[in-house]
């Protein structure tokens, strides 16, 4: 026993020696090297070197062998884009394996390993290149985007990757308001809808109502922003407007009408279930099994070569294999089952374990930084069917009591041994707009204070002294929802709500119920992350409005009065319209601009001061990659604002052994 607690103590001081080496900084190192060149010509051009001809795995080049395959020179585009390799040629082969939380849902260590965006985000988290274009270019006045794309391009089918499938997206589904009736306000810079043009099959023009200095960051997470293109050639079939009889396929697959059968077969990201959609990542679904584990192949008309002129992805195929928690994860990337994981956190408090299992697992786990807001924070639901609780929650008191009632030190030296930094859910320090204050705003542990606040809102106790009684007599009791990941931390604050009188009952539900029951009105209160909101994303437009997009959904009746514009949901209060309107003053000003720091500091200040999601801390990310891979980073920033993976160049990822 005494053995025992001599290695556990041991172990704890080695663990606080090896975080307390590691301090959240988002700062990145200056890029060492070039990793694209748009073209050939332009390697070339730049180098001096020259591809002397293309390669292709030895699984294609059977396939062109048999004639079931063009050669590799015809499935190229004209000119594909070239990519240096972050430490050397890899390998063709292999099978990447990581995790899935859930069929449509939980799948970021796969799913960004293959995205791509329109414009590419380098390693250094600041430099921006062309990737599914060839080129692009922005006017003056920050008004109109010009959009070359590759001639010669495919789909993963073979099919011409062209103008006609942005003009499809723009035209049929973006415009569409059936299938999008909410528009994205990455598309809306002034208030109204851009406008895309056909220049020529290769060519696109998209005109904005307003000034957009943010378009860059916009295209370089296009994939997140409903991608600006579709395959035309596939989706047609299901779209009323070319197939009178769509709505008979609909019905014969089960689904009520042609938008639901369309909207099933457009789905490109984790929630994909069409194995025939054509793509042009890296690597395409073409099977899901009974248990729900999906497998994706290497695409043939991938559009990308290395500086030896070997065609991209070099890893064979990719596998989400589902899993039931995070432990079980944890188990399979030790047990050699997965090759990395980085999303849905690794819990900080199982350090120890993931560390002293690094050589059976054959793994390293890295400290990579984190630019989350805070790691956990809950939002009370303000637009609550519940009329005595609706006005309980959107008393500013109750919410600054609430914040108060959170032991956060606790919570800290419970889940993180004391590394992480406590905060308020608030942009990340580095952001040019940001204030000291913030940060620090209600997040002391005072329960007296707490109870003073829910006092003086007249939540009084009941006789015995156990729980506040709402205005109608009722117990004051709610239920905190929220998915594995973030149920530790939820137990622990519905535990310090129920000491101040607030009876809290914490539920854990599958991602899928968790969102379907924030966008239908049915939660009390809701725990998830406060991501995305690095300057970074604030910049590209709604991401200071975390707290009123899904999955949070705090006010969803007033989110979807101003998405709509009063054609449905509920009128909010003038402080929200004033906020709404400040963040789109903010996304078409130029950070050079000296109103732009006045008013994303005002926007933060709102967004603090009334405390519409409440949070706790911000950790270092654990990351665990297989030290069989070849490529992959070893320090770095992985958070929501660069899309996770997406800077790490997950094609040329391979397996060295």
């Amino acid at each position: 026993m005494r053995k025992n607690l001599s290695v556990l103590v041991v172990m704890l001081v080695v663990v606080g020696i090896l975080l307390s080496s590691f301090s959240i900084s988002f700062a990145q190192k200056a890029q060492p090297k070039r990793y694209y060149y748009s073209t050939p010509s332009e390697y070339t051009k730049l180098t001096g070197k020259k591809i002397a001809k293309y390669n292709e795995a030895p699984a294609l080049a059977e396939l062109v062998k048999q004639g079931k395959l063009p050669p590799v020179e015809k499935r190229l585009p004209d000119e594909p884009l070239v990519v240096d390799p972050p430490e050397e040629i890899g390998k063709y082969g292999g099978e990447y394996r990581s995790a899935g939380f859930g069929p449509q849902s939980g799948q970021v260590d796969s799913e960004t390993v293959r995205v791509q965006h329109i414009l590419q985000i380098n390693p250094d988290l600041k430099t921006l290149t062309p990737n599914i274009v060839k080129t692009w270019g922005i006017s003056k006045d920050f008004r109109e985007v010009t959009l070359i794309l590759r001639r010669g391009m495919k789909w993963s089918d073979g099919t011409p990757f062209t103008a006609d499938d942005f003009m499809f997206w723009y035209e049929d589904i973006a415009s569409n308001n059936d299938l999008t009736p909410v528009k994205n306000t990455a598309w809306t810079p002034g208030g109204k809808m851009m406008v895309m043009r056909k220049i020529n099959p290769y060519t696109i023009k998209i005109t904005f109502a307003a000034p957009y200095p943010a378009v860059d960051i916009t295209l370089a997470k296009s994939y997140i922003y409903g991608r600006f293109f579709a395959p035309k050639h596939y989706l047609k079939q299901y779209h009323i407007k070319y197939n009178s009889k769509a709505n008979d396929i609909a019905k014969k697959e089960g689904f009520a009408d042609w938008i639901q059968c369309f909207n099933y077969h457009y789905a490109y990201a984790q929630n994909q279930m069409d194995t025939n959609l054509p793509d042009i990542t890296p690597w395409v679904l073409t099977k899901i099994d009974e248990a729900g584990n999906k497998y994706y192949e290497r695409n043939p008309y991938y559009w990308k070569v290395d500086t030896a002129g070997n065609q991209l992805p070099y890893i064979d195929r990719q596998v989400v294999v589902i899993v039931k928690d995070a432990q079980v994860r944890i188990m399979k990337i030790i047990s050699q089952e997965l090759h990395a994981a980085g999303e849905h956190p690794l819990p900080v408090k199982e350090y120890t374990l993931y560390k002293e299992n690094e050589k059976k697992g054959d793994y390293t786990v890295y400290l990579f930084n984190n630019t989350r807001g805070s790691d956990w924070c809950v939002a009370f639901n303000l637009t609550h069917k519940d009329p005595v609780l609706r006005k309980i929650f959107n008393d500013i008191r109750f919410r600054q009591a609430m914040s108060l009632a959170i032991d956060r030190k606790q919570i800290n030296d419970v889940l993180y041994f004391g590394r992480a930094v406590i905060r308020q859910a608030v942009a990340p320090p580095e952001t040019s707009f940001y204030e000291d204050w913030m940060g620090k705003y209600y997040i002391e542990y005072n329960p007296d204070k707490a109870n003073a606040l829910l006092d003086e809102m007249e939540l009084k106790w009941d006789k015995d002294k156990k729980v506040r009684l709402r205005s109608d007599g009722k117990p004051l009791e709610i239920v905190l929802e929220c998915t594995e990941e973030f149920a530790p931390q939820a137990e622990m604050v519905s535990e310090m709500w129920t000491r101040v009188g607030v009876k809290t009952i914490m539920k854990q539900e599958e991602r899928t119920l968790f969102y379907q029951r924030g966008t239908a009105n049915e939660r009390d209160a809701a725990a998830w992350t406060f991501d995305g909101v690095a300057e970074f994303s604030i910049r590209a437009g709604g991401a200071y409005r975390r707290a009123f997009g899904d999955p949070i959904n705090a006010a969803i009746l007033w989110s979807t009065w101003i998405n709509t514009k009063g054609a449905s949901g509920e009128e909010p209060p003038e402080i929200i319209k004033r906020f709404y309107e400040i963040g789109d003053k903010f996304l078409i000003t130029s950070p050079k601009s000296r109103d732009y720091k006045k008013l994303g500091k005002e926007l933060l200040k709102i967004a603090t001061e009334n405390l519409w999601v409440i949070g706790t801390s911000v950790a270092p990310r654990i990351i665990m990659i297989s030290n069989k891979l070849g490529n992959t980073p070893k320090e770095g920033t992985f958070a929501y604002d660069y899309h996770f993976w997406v800077p790490y160049m997950g094609d040329t990822w391979f397996f060295k052994r």
